[in-house]
């Protein structure tokens, strides 16, 4: 009774953590940090033993139990995420950033109308004045909270366009890669071979999909910064006809 308690017990403990890896692979950040470590492994066994991941056989498993082979991983993969890749994308942005800046004016100019504040928003710099000179810690703590809220999307925008770059620019170093090492797969031309027909059409649309995401992370307008506090907004407006002498 006891061993079938356990063996439950083991399973149920299983079945969770499957849910719970597969919850995760939802995630698009959790999912793009995966892809890249997946190619990078990829790369590496190409390099160690001529053949990727597609190619994994059964004498491979002693290439895990070689501790000085995955402590040399484990510092190169490592030291690429923390130093390589960010020093790369930073370059990769700025010459976008060129790229975009050559482009004709009606390619890169907004359609959008000019900005007007909305009803009942104020800007986010005359509420924290206003929350100091009265003294008002509930206002305080709304202008903290969303300075956090905002500081949060930015950072969530950085990151997806960071994790987005980081694994084109790995599954275009794997997919070359295979082009040095000759007889190797790797696991962008598996995909690749595996899709047959398909893989011109996939291969637009992933780019297609990446180029809107860096956009949004990278190029896109910043939002106004205002909090919704009609009694200040208010205010202000009534200021501001009385300066075009409308009162």
């Amino acid at each position: 009774m006891a061993k079938d308690d356990a063996d439950k017990a083991g399973s149920t403990a299983a079945v969770e953590k499957g849910l719970g890896a597969l919850e995760r692979a939802w995630d698009a950040h959790w999912a793009l940090r995966l892809i890249c470590l997946a190619l990078f492994l990829d790369m590496a066994m190409m390099l160690r033993a001529g053949r990727g991941l597609w190619q994994w056989s059964p004498g491979d498993k002693a290439l895990l139990s070689d501790v000085g082979w995955v402590a040399v991983l484990v510092v190169a993969f490592s030291f690429a995420v923390a130093i390589v890749i960010p020093v790369v994308l930073i370059v990769l942005r700025q010459i976008s950033v060129i790229v975009l800046s050559w482009l004709p004016g009606f390619l890169t100019a907004s359609a959008e109308p000019a900005y007007q504040r909305p009803l009942g928003y104020a800007p986010a710099r005359d509420f924290r004045n206003l929350a100091l000179r009265e003294k008002d810690n509930f206002l305080f703590r709304m202008y903290e909270a969303h300075e956090q809220k905002k500081q949060a999307e930015r950072l969530t925008r950085e990151r997806a366009g960071e994790l987005t770059a980081a694994a084109l620019l790995a599954a275009l170093a794997d997919w070359l890669l295979v082009q040095w090492i000759s007889g190797s797969v790797g696991l962008i031309g598996a995909i690749v071979e595996a899709l047959a027909g398909w893989a011109p059409i996939v291969t637009a649309v992933t780019l297609l999909c990446a180029g809107f995401i860096l956009k949004w992370a990278w190029f896109s307008d910043t939002p106004p910064d205002v909090i919704y506090y009609p009694p200040l907004d208010q205010e202000l407006r009534d200021k501001e006809r009385e300066a075009r002498g409308l009162c």
